[in-house]
């Protein structure tokens, strides 16, 4: 009876494990190459079809290369969210290797959901030859001409030229163009059901580029079919964007900036609390400034490309400290050393006398609003932070991946401090606005898209087997360990090394350790304690 009740079981399981109860794939996936044979240090394109057959969103697609010969030039953006029965082609561009041979390109797909789980076991395999001797395409080849350089928000024209190079027609599905970030197609050729033997076929596009600074490939996707059989063709050109607001009129500028140009007009820099505690009018002339900001910035094509250059020559020309004694940028300049504070009031106003948004940005407790002040300034991609104390620049989602955030967080959540913007129309108190929400919301999500950033794509499932089993308070812990990291060797040489377990269990003996104490306004110090960095 026992056996037969025994034997039932396993009958039972196989038939569920069988029918798909117990293990679904979550997605249908398809390898292709557009190209076999490729130029040493050319480009080919890997093209990756995925049909959500699963039971929930998907949420992003990672591709690891099982050669390092190969590099991965520009990956393509996955939609925010995938839904069920809903299907996506992915472009990744390549760069072959530099040395003529034959190489085994192996490719794996790791895909994460909804629910934040990791999928893997999606492969494919291509064998490429780096060849000088590349023959033109037998078949259907692509040519797309552009400018090599945009301005910000201007309309330009992308042709994209379709030769049908059969002894056949080819039926023409479908043509995609990949842009840059931000720019739009506001006209198009529509395409041809069918190209003839030796046809060939032009398509304009008119496209907008966005007012931002873009450095990348612009890629057309054709989908074709030959009888039965339907194939894809990829070309992809580079492409850069400037964008130099201080070039530009006051109603681009206002177009470009929508809401946030005030924070490019505005009169005062800091609030009344600033102005009664160091008795001094924090207002500037914008004209007055903007010559040697101008001279300074020189032929730089963004706005972060301005800030760094600001910064430098701020920490070069200026011997920084504590003491503040003016509010006012023209007599902060003439002095030969300044307090930090003056340091960020003085870069805020250069960079608004160049026309790009800034604002000063500090840390509240009720009272005193002139703790850890930074400069924040705007771009079409959000904020920016520069902060002089640390020599740090970059996005607000960098700041937060910086060793210098975690203390803040801590002054929020434990202290009770706020963070303000800077926001006075006139010097009657305190003239801020409570931007905190900027700095926490969905925080654990934006770190780890930092940390995976940095992380070789093999390793990413592994640092989401690790945060599974902290707790939040853990999770949050480790990723500002891992974001702490000095560089990115450092980063993926600690994560390769270390198991799951060890990296657990040095995440919750720290965070137990150290929750209660005021922790280092450099997070550095910890992560050299996690890596076993002590001397």
């Amino acid at each position: 009876m026992t056996m037969r009740r025994l034997a039932l079981t396993l009958l039972l399981i196989l038939i569920v494990v069988a029918s798909g109860c117990l293990f679904k794939p979550p997605a249908e996936v398809r390898f292709s190459v557009d190209k076999t044979v490729v130029a040493p240090d050319g480009t080919l394109h890997v093209i990756v079809f995925v049909n959500n057959t699963g039971k929930v969103g998907l949420t992003g697609a990672t591709l690891v290369l099982g050669d390092d010969s190969f590099q991965i030039l520009q990956e393509p953006k996955f939609p925010d969210v995938l839904p069920v029965g809903q299907s996506v082609q992915l472009v990744w561009i390549l760069k072959a290797p530099a040395i003529p041979g034959y190489y085994n390109l192996k490719l794996s797909l790791e895909l994460t959901d909804e629910l934040k789980r990791t999928w893997t076991g999606f492969y494919g395999q291509f064998r490429i030859s780096v060849s000088r001797d590349v023959l033109p395409s037998e078949e259907v080849e692509l040519d797309v001409k552009r400018p090599g350089v945009l301005e910000g928000g201007e309309v330009s024209i992308i042709t994209v030229t379709i030769r049908n190079r059969l002894e056949v027609p080819v039926d023409l599905l479908d043509v995609r163009l990949d842009l840059l970030d931000g720019m739009k197609v506001t006209a198009a050729d529509a395409l041809p059901d069918e190209l003839n033997r030796e046809e060939t076929v032009t398509l304009r596009y008119t496209v907008k580029a966005p007012y931002a600074y873009r450095k990348g490939y612009v890629s057309a996707i054709l989908r074709y079919r030959i009888g039965d059989a339907e194939k894809s063709v990829v070309e992809s050109v580079p492409l850069e964007i400037t964008w130099r607001p201080w070039e530009k009129s006051e109603e681009t500028l206002r177009e470009a900036y929508g809401l946030k140009y005030h924070w490019i007009t505005d009169r005062y820099l800091v609030d009344g609390y600033w102005a009664d505690l160091y008795n001094s009018t924090p207002s500037f002339d914008r004209a007055e400034i903007r010559s040697l900001t101008l001279r300074i910035i020189g032929n730089t094509s963004s706005e972060e490309g301005a800030a760094e250059r600001l910064l430098s020559w701020l920490v070069s020309n200026y011997s920084l400290g504590d003491t503040t004694s003016t509010l006012e940028p023209e007599k902060i300049l003439l002095q030969d050393r300044i307090s930090y504070a003056e340091g960020q009031i003085l870069l805020t106003a250069m960079l608004r006398s160049i026309d790009v948004p800034a604002r000063v940005v500090t840390v509240y407790n009720g009272t005193d609003c002139t703790r850890r002040p930074v400069t924040e300034f705007y771009t079409t991609d959000g904020w920016y932070v520069v902060d002089i104390r640390h020599s740090f620049i970059g996005s607000l989602e960098d700041y937060l991946a910086s060793p210098y955030f975690p203390r803040l967080y801590q002054m929020i959540t434990v202290e009770g401090y706020r963070i303000v913007a800077q926001n006075p129309t006139d010097l009657s108190g305190h003239g801020h606005v409570d931007i905190t929400g900027d700095f926490t919301a969905n925080l654990e999500d934006r770190l780890l898209s930092v940390v995976s950033d940095r992380l070789k794509p093999e390793l990413r499932s592994k640092l989401t087997m690790v945060l599974n089993n902290l707790n939040e308070n853990e999770r949050l812990y480790a990723l500002f360990l891992l974001a702490s990291a000095p560089n990115d060797e450092e980063l993926n040489r600690v994560v390769e090394e270390y198991s799951t377990k060890r990296m657990e269990q040095n995440v919750k003996t720290m965070y137990e350790f150290y929750r209660d104490m005021t922790w280092s306004d450099d997070f550095t110090k910890y992560w050299r304690i996690f890596a076993g960095d002590v001397r």
